[in-house]
């Protein structure tokens, strides 16, 4: 669940369970990350050969942020185990079906972050109505852009098609490439305090011949007691599948590197209605030392380069001076030895 950045890193877990969008910000730079859920997953399209199925399934995400705060490695994994019936002109088939649903991997990388300038955003000290209002600065989203690869996962569920049996007896059979192209802009918007608001606009199997596309948004507000609270929506568009779903849930963040949550999605068609609820938990191994990362304040940025570029010019200047006294001593040196010569000759 997107949380409050104003970096890539952050102090405590930045998630995107439960909800089924992807955030704007990354993990941070050397920090390991595990995102589980397990859900009930059921499915039924009575229009259709009077088809349903019911099972369990399995979705790991991890995410590893890589040589730069703004670049993250995002791997993918959807198993699913479950039951389908149907019946047709011969009779009534029951088919158990085990296996991956999906396998992608991908990177994204953040675009622009407005929070970069980050004394724009710093509380107002005098004024409760300030720092609660809704600005324009606020309206600016953060921008991300994700790209990647889907993989087959062996026909079973070919484009993560549910009712492959369906198509097979009715069309031709669906087969999906070994690889495809997956491409995604995300944008993030934190309209106040605890309230954040993500839109993801992107497009899956691009290469393929079934080509996905998909919108999600997601509001997400966190309350200052470690709750926090999203509802969504999901528009899938597709040769074979075409619908709008709601999702809602809770999260509860145990310690900065732990989070449990719960959540629910319901299609909105019948043809077919699809219906999944379960619990998750995130986890991240944190190796981000905060203190050695370069700051992400551009004045602050400005601020230490001139200061290094004043110690610099200092040092070089003090080197000069070691130079012309060294020269100088050198030189009287000189003139002292001088002196003495001629004292002795006298003599």
């Amino acid at each position: 669940m997107p949380c409050i950045a104003t970096a890539q890193y952050t102090e405590v877990i930045n998630s995107n369970r439960p909800s089924q969008s992807m955030g704007a910000f990354g993990v941070g730079k050397r920090v390991y990350q595990l995102e589980q859920g397990l859900s009930f997953r059921t499915g039924s399209f009575s229009a259709f050969q009077d088809a349903s199925y019911t099972g369990m399934g399995a979705r790991t995400q991890i995410r590893i942020g890589v040589f730069k705060e703004q670049l993250e490695v995002v791997g993918t994994a959807d198993y699913q185990i479950d039951a389908l019936r149907y019946s047709n002109a011969v009779g009534t088939y029951n088919l158990t079906r085990n296996s991956l649903r999906d396998l992608g991997v991908g990177a994204k990388y953040l675009v622009y972050d407005p929070f970069r300038k980050v004394d724009k955003y710093k509380p107002n000290l005098y004024s409760w109505h300030a720092n609660n209002r809704i600005r324009w600065r606020d309206l600016i989203p953060a921008v991300s852009v994700y790209t990647g690869a889907q993989f087959s996962t062996g026909g079973v569920y070919p484009y993560q098609e549910n009712f492959l049996p369906l198509f097979d007896y009715n069309y031709r059979p669906l087969t999906e490439p070994f690889v495809s192209g997956t491409a995604m802009l995300i944008l993030q918007q934190h309209l106040r305090p605890g309230l954040v608001v993500v839109h993801n606009v992107g497009m899956h199997y691009i290469t393929a011949d079934v080509q996905q596309k998909k919108l999600l948004g997601t509001v997400t507000y966190s309350t200052q007691s470690k709750w926090s609270f999203f509802g969504e929506y999901t528009l899938d568009d597709s040769p074979h599948y075409s619908d709008l779903t709601l999702g809602a849930g809770v999260a509860y963040l145990f310690n900065s590197n732990f989070q449990l949550d719960v959540a629910v999605q319901q299609s909105l068609k019948t043809t077919p209605s699809l219906m999944t609820a379960g619990i998750g938990i995130s986890y991240r191994v944190d190796r981000h030392n905060i203190w050695k990362e370069e700051p992400q304040n551009i004045e602050v940025k400005k601020q230490k380069r001139a200061a290094r570029k004043k110690d610099k010019s200092e040092s070089k200047k003090i080197r000069k001076a070691a130079k012309r006294t060294g020269r100088g001593l050198k030189k009287l040196d000189r003139k002292q030895k001088k002196i003495e010569r001629k004292i002795r000759r006298m003599k």
